[in-house]
């Protein structure tokens, strides 16, 4: 892990930020402990845990049919499916504003990847699905960067 020493800090609050289970919930924490600006944290924050987005809304549903075909991955495929299913039978009645809120609730299980693959679910289009999960992410990253403030003060 030497070879993150070499890495500007902003790259590595990025990658950590796009990681499925940490997304900017796990990020923001880094980023105010290294001192960043508050501005600076949630907007590198959420640039980096939207990012993966766009590929999840298009490609989830191909990811899953790619998996089924191998027996090793075959249950994978099942868990996350079945977890996003979960999540949008709570999201199904209100849409985009249910995926906004999935989003924004800063919880575990909850954020950009399984908005993201919950929007490919249900077949809500891109133009529609992104705007809601990135509002979602900023609206939970003020409140993580909130609590961090409040824990770190």
């Amino acid at each position: 892990m030497d070879f993150l020493y070499f890495l500007p800090k902003e790259l590595i609050l990025t990658i950590i930020s796009a990681t499925p289970f940490l997304e900017l919930r796990g990020a923001i924490p880094f980023g105010v402990s290294w001192g960043f600006a508050p501005l600076k944290v949630l907007s590198i924050c959420v640039l980096g845990s939207t990012l993966p987005s766009p590929f999840l809304i298009v490609f989830f549903r191909k990811i899953l049919v790619f998996l089924e075909k191998y027996e090793t991955l075959g249950p994978f495929g099942n868990y996350l499916q079945s977890r996003a299913l979960r999540k949008s039978a709570r999201i199904k009645k209100y849409r985009l504003l249910g995926l906004f809120m999935l989003v924004a609730i800063p919880i575990p299980t909850t954020g950009a990847w399984t908005g993201s693959m919950v929007a490919s679910l249900l077949d809500i289009r891109l133009k529609s699905a992104l705007p809601a999960i990135l509002l979602g992410n900023i609206a939970a990253g003020v409140i993580v960067l909130m609590l961090s403030h409040q824990i770190l003060l």
